[in-house]
């Protein structure tokens, strides 16, 4: 894969996830989650994130995936999931007794509700575009 930092790829990330973004809004306020609408995946847009998104930017997946095949790792997700509390990743940790190991904690209800807003059944973005996963 040639990853690269191209015009078409900087414009094509952006749009995405903007995209995206919007479509997330629209979603969440039809539910009244106004605050989490507006605030929904801001880490994109950050240098950690937004970079390594427009060098691995295919336009077909997520370039999260691009960036874990040639790493073995994906830096820009362990930021975004770190970061969000909609990623139910973001919600698992290790036990106070370590000899058991990771656990997942309650997830708020809201933050269900956000993720459940990110792909609601017959959403275009879903159907269309499930890169972000």
């Amino acid at each position: 894969m040639e990853a690269a930092m191209t015009l078409h790829n900087l414009w094509g990330h952006f749009h995405t996830i903007t995209v995206h973004k919007f479509r997330v809004m629209k979603n969440c306020f039809r539910v009244g989650l106004y605050k989490q609408g507006l605030l929904h995946d801001l880490s994109k847009y950050g240098p950690e994130e937004f970079i390594p998104g427009v060098i691995y930017y295919q336009g077909t997946r997520s370039p999260n995936a691009a960036e874990r095949e040639e790493k073995g790792f994906s830096k820009a997700w362990l930021h975004h999931k770190g970061r969000n509390k909609h990623h139910y990743e973001y919600w698992i940790d290790f036990t106070t007794d370590m000899s058991k190991g990771l656990a997942g904690h309650k997830m708020p209800l809201k933050y269900v509700i956000e993720i459940t807003r990110m792909h609601p059944p017959g959403s275009t973005t879903a159907m269309r575009r499930s890169i972000w996963l």
